[in-house]
Protein backbone atom coordinates (compact mmCIF):
# COMPACT_ATOMS: atom_id res chain seq x y z
CA UNK A 1 0.00 0.00 0.00
CA UNK A 2 1.67 3.53 -0.84
CA UNK A 3 0.58 6.86 -2.19
CA UNK A 4 1.03 7.40 -5.77
CA UNK A 5 1.30 11.25 -6.15
CA UNK A 6 -1.08 14.25 -5.11
CA UNK A 7 -4.62 14.13 -6.48
CA UNK A 8 -5.66 17.83 -6.04
CA UNK A 9 -5.18 20.52 -3.26
CA UNK A 10 -8.28 21.66 -1.55
CA UNK A 11 -8.75 25.57 0.00
CA UNK A 12 -10.83 27.70 1.39
CA UNK A 13 -10.78 31.16 -0.90
CA UNK A 14 -13.79 33.48 -0.15
CA UNK A 15 -14.45 35.20 -3.23
CA UNK A 16 -14.53 32.72 -6.37
CA UNK A 17 -14.13 35.49 -9.27
CA UNK A 18 -10.85 36.61 -7.13
CA UNK A 19 -9.48 33.43 -6.79
CA UNK A 20 -10.29 32.23 -10.33
CA UNK A 21 -8.79 35.55 -11.87
CA UNK A 22 -5.19 34.94 -9.44
CA UNK A 23 -4.63 31.16 -10.66
CA UNK A 24 -5.57 31.25 -14.36
CA UNK A 25 -3.66 34.65 -14.45
CA UNK A 26 -0.37 33.93 -11.73
CA UNK A 27 -0.49 30.08 -12.46
CA UNK A 28 -1.70 29.95 -15.99
CA UNK A 29 -4.26 27.48 -14.52
CA UNK A 30 -7.16 26.36 -16.88
CA UNK A 31 -10.76 26.12 -15.18
CA UNK A 32 -11.64 22.39 -15.44
CA UNK A 33 -15.09 22.60 -14.02
CA UNK A 34 -17.52 24.80 -11.43
CA UNK A 35 -19.84 23.28 -8.92
CA UNK A 36 -22.41 24.51 -6.66
CA UNK A 37 -23.56 27.27 -9.61
CA UNK A 38 -26.34 25.40 -11.28
CA UNK A 39 -29.79 25.12 -9.65
CA UNK A 40 -29.58 21.61 -9.22
CA UNK A 41 -26.46 22.04 -6.95
CA UNK A 42 -27.74 24.81 -5.31
CA UNK A 43 -30.97 22.68 -4.24
CA UNK A 44 -28.48 19.82 -3.34
CA UNK A 45 -26.47 22.45 -1.42
CA UNK A 46 -23.49 21.70 -3.32
CA UNK A 47 -20.30 24.23 -1.71
CA UNK A 48 -19.47 26.53 -4.61
CA UNK A 49 -16.28 25.13 -5.81
CA UNK A 50 -14.30 25.57 -9.16
CA UNK A 51 -11.81 23.10 -10.06
CA UNK A 52 -8.64 24.56 -11.99
CA UNK A 53 -5.71 22.50 -13.08
CA UNK A 54 -2.01 24.04 -13.58
CA UNK A 55 0.22 21.45 -14.73
CA UNK A 56 0.14 18.19 -12.59
CA UNK A 57 -1.73 20.03 -10.01
CA UNK A 58 -5.74 20.10 -9.25
CA UNK A 59 -6.79 22.68 -7.23
CA UNK A 60 -10.30 22.59 -5.70
CA UNK A 61 -11.00 25.85 -4.63
CA UNK A 62 -14.20 26.76 -2.88
CA UNK A 63 -16.17 29.47 -1.22
CA UNK A 64 -15.72 28.82 2.20
CA UNK A 65 -14.20 31.35 4.19
CA UNK A 66 -10.15 30.92 4.47
CA UNK A 67 -8.10 29.51 7.20
CA UNK A 68 -4.76 30.89 6.63
CA UNK A 69 -1.59 28.59 8.62
CA UNK A 70 0.92 30.54 10.23
CA UNK A 71 4.72 29.99 9.68
CA UNK A 72 7.17 28.87 6.70
CA UNK A 73 6.93 25.33 7.03
CA UNK A 74 3.19 24.70 6.09
CA UNK A 75 3.04 25.44 2.51
CA UNK A 76 2.80 23.59 -0.75
CA UNK A 77 6.09 23.31 -3.04
CA UNK A 78 5.02 22.93 -7.17
CA UNK A 79 7.68 22.27 -9.16
CA UNK A 80 8.54 24.83 -11.71
CA UNK A 81 11.81 25.44 -14.44
CA UNK A 82 15.13 26.99 -13.11
CA UNK A 83 14.76 28.91 -16.56
CA UNK A 84 11.27 30.69 -15.09
CA UNK A 85 12.63 32.00 -12.24
CA UNK A 86 13.62 35.57 -13.38
CA UNK A 87 10.19 35.87 -15.24
CA UNK A 88 8.74 34.14 -11.55
CA UNK A 89 9.89 37.16 -9.96
CA UNK A 90 9.07 39.96 -12.60
CA UNK A 91 5.69 38.44 -12.33
CA UNK A 92 5.56 38.88 -8.74
CA UNK A 93 6.46 42.47 -8.85
CA UNK A 94 4.63 43.63 -11.39
CA UNK A 95 1.29 41.74 -10.12
CA UNK A 96 2.27 43.44 -6.14
CA UNK A 97 2.76 39.74 -4.85
CA UNK A 98 4.49 39.44 -1.70
CA UNK A 99 7.08 36.75 -2.18
CA UNK A 100 10.34 35.79 -0.40
CA UNK A 101 13.80 34.54 -2.53
CA UNK A 102 15.42 32.94 -4.32
CA UNK A 103 16.56 30.64 -1.33
CA UNK A 104 18.91 28.81 -1.73
CA UNK A 105 19.28 24.93 0.59
CA UNK A 106 22.62 23.66 1.95
CA UNK A 107 24.18 21.49 -0.19
CA UNK A 108 21.78 20.90 -2.85
CA UNK A 109 20.74 21.66 -6.12
CA UNK A 110 17.81 23.34 -5.62
CA UNK A 111 16.37 27.06 -5.51
CA UNK A 112 13.46 28.19 -4.09
CA UNK A 113 10.83 31.03 -4.57
CA UNK A 114 7.86 31.55 -2.18
CA UNK A 115 4.50 33.51 -2.85
CA UNK A 116 1.45 33.60 -1.25
CA UNK A 117 -1.55 33.98 -2.77
CA UNK A 118 -3.84 36.40 -3.10
CA UNK A 119 -5.66 35.31 0.10
CA UNK A 120 -2.13 34.28 1.51
CA UNK A 121 -1.87 31.02 1.57
CA UNK A 122 2.24 30.04 1.05
CA UNK A 123 3.59 28.31 -1.97
CA UNK A 124 7.50 27.28 -2.95
CA UNK A 125 7.98 27.17 -6.54
CA UNK A 126 10.65 24.50 -6.35
CA UNK A 127 13.04 24.12 -8.79
CA UNK A 128 16.22 22.15 -9.32
CA UNK A 129 19.90 22.82 -10.81
CA UNK A 130 22.77 21.22 -11.31
CA UNK A 131 24.24 21.13 -8.37
CA UNK A 132 24.89 22.88 -5.39
CA UNK A 133 27.70 25.17 -6.42
CA UNK A 134 25.06 26.24 -9.60
CA UNK A 135 22.57 26.93 -6.57
CA UNK A 136 24.66 29.13 -4.33
CA UNK A 137 26.08 31.00 -7.84
CA UNK A 138 22.46 31.50 -9.03
CA UNK A 139 21.05 32.70 -5.73
CA UNK A 140 24.08 35.15 -4.92
CA UNK A 141 23.98 37.13 -8.38
CA UNK A 142 19.78 37.67 -7.76
CA UNK A 143 20.31 39.21 -4.00
CA UNK A 144 18.83 36.19 -2.69
CA UNK A 145 19.21 34.35 0.84
CA UNK A 146 20.08 30.64 1.82
CA UNK A 147 17.37 28.89 4.28
CA UNK A 148 14.41 30.05 4.50
CA UNK A 149 12.39 33.55 5.22
CA UNK A 150 12.17 32.01 8.86
CA UNK A 151 15.77 31.35 9.31
CA UNK A 152 18.48 32.29 7.36
CA UNK A 153 22.39 31.27 7.01
CA UNK A 154 25.64 32.25 5.36
CA UNK A 155 26.11 29.79 2.88
CA UNK A 156 30.02 29.33 3.68
CA UNK A 157 29.06 29.04 7.25
CA UNK A 158 27.17 26.29 6.16
CA UNK A 159 29.99 24.86 3.75
CA UNK A 160 31.92 24.63 6.94
CA UNK A 161 30.09 23.76 9.48
CA UNK A 162 28.57 20.64 7.34
CA UNK A 163 32.25 19.81 6.46
CA UNK A 164 33.48 19.86 9.87
CA UNK A 165 30.39 17.15 10.87
CA UNK A 166 30.35 15.51 7.93
CA UNK A 167 34.11 15.32 6.34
Amino acid sequence: MKISGLDHLALSVGDLDKAEDFYSRILDAELVRRIGATEADKEMKRVPQVIMRAGDVVFNLNAGEPDIPNGHFIHWAFKAEFKDLDTWIETFKKEGIKYYGPFGHGGVGRISLYFHDHVGYLFELGMRVADWETAKAEVIKRGGAFGSSEATYDPDDWERINKKYNG
